[in-house]
């Protein structure tokens, strides 16, 4: 057995290092921001918060050396597993309320099943980093298979649900919640880089990555415990509330458009009513202006009334004296 120690490759030991970064320092971000949203008395909220908190000690055993190196690096390993565990578990309450009574028993039985694989694992990958033996090298090419077939269903389910119940389209997602299209942009990444932490595993990549260095399956569990920050309810809950939000503003637009058309309706009405074809309608009194002349050449100004309460004013010259006059107005107030 070859002695397992710190990497001392300058390109793996920067890899390494920078994987361990960028794994702590979003989870951190993490959980924060889910400390700004968790809400007493709710267990699945606890679950993500906890998740989180165990998945962040597994990347900094780098700072050590030996032999602190390899005791550090499997101590934090067992938070790391329980982490794994916590994030299925957190993945079968959400997906819960879309799956039938016997798929989610059998859902969280066999999350529980392969619980002895996980203390295999703790076991072999304390004895490898300690160079004790080699157990671990043929255990950890099976870990994707006892880690993330829940997972896949879960992601799986969850875009069937949201196309069939819902009826929500990727681009109608993106413009009603776009936390929900970062949920889903960040649970196909985790399954991109899940294959290929599998393909790193089984030396598809071994000519290409350092000895004994594999990122990928931080940048998959950095994006996995995304899925479970960004939206703390479960995903039922989540879609239900964005459906009635879709529906409300529908029935908004649908309110605004009616009145929209009614107020058109009502003036196009009003003017049928003021300019009506062929003539002057009924009940409403027009006013013809009539020019004469007086010896005075003086010019009067009348108001006529119209049944519109239109107050409108016009111009007459007189003709014919004071007695024309008179008769002139008798005549347009009998009209008026």
């Amino acid at each position: 057995m070859t002695e397992v120690t710190k990497p001392t490759d300058p390109d793996g030991l920067i890899l390494e290092a920078w994987a361990q970064g960028y794994m702590v320092g979003s989870i951190i971000i993490m959980i924060f921001i889910t400390l700004c949203n968790v809400r007493r008395g709710v267990l699945l909220h606890k679950l993500i918060l906890l998740e989180l908190v165990f998945g962040t000690f597994h990347g900094t055993f780098i700072f050590n050396h030996a032999p602190v190196y390899g005791w550090y690096l499997s101590i934090t390993a067992v938070f790391l597993n329980i982490s794994w565990s916590l994030h299925n578990v957190v993945a079968w309450m959400k997906t819960r309320p879309f799956m039938g009574r016997k798929t989610s028993i059998f859902y969280i039985v066999t999350v529980c099943l392969v619980q002895p694989y996980w203390i295999l694992e703790i076991y072999a990958n304390f004895t490898y980093f300690n160079n004790i033996n080699d157990i671990f090298l043929k255990t950890r090419v099976f870990e994707a298979l006892f880690r993330d077939p829940w997972w896949i269903y879960t992601t799986c389910c969850l875009v069937y649900n949201i196309r069939t119940r819902y009826n929500f389209g990727v681009f109608e997602i993106l413009y009603l919640s776009p936390r929900l299209a970062v949920m889903l942009v960040a649970m196909v990444l985790s399954i991109i880089f899940l294959i290929i932490d599998i393909c790193a595993v089984t030396d598809a990549f071994k000519s290409v990555l350092p000895v004994g260095i594999n990122p990928f399956w931080k940048l998959s569990f950095v994006f996995k415990l995304l899925t479970d920050s960004v939206i703390l309810d479960d995903f039922k809950t989540a879609l239900d509330k964005l459906s009635r939000y879709n529906i409300t503003q529908a029935e908004r637009r649908g309110k605004d458009d009616n009145w929209h058309s009614s107020r058109n309706m009502h003036n196009t009405t009003d003017r049928a009513i003021e300019r009506p074809a062929g003539g002057p309608a009924k009940n409403v009194t027009t006013v013809t202006s009539t020019k004469a002349r007086n010896n005075s050449s003086e010019s009067a100004r009348w108001i006529a009334v119209t049944s519109e309460t239109k107050v409108e004013t016009f111009q007459m010259e007189e003709m014919g004296g004071s007695s024309s006059h008179a008769g002139s107005v008798r005549e347009r107030q009998s009209d008026v």
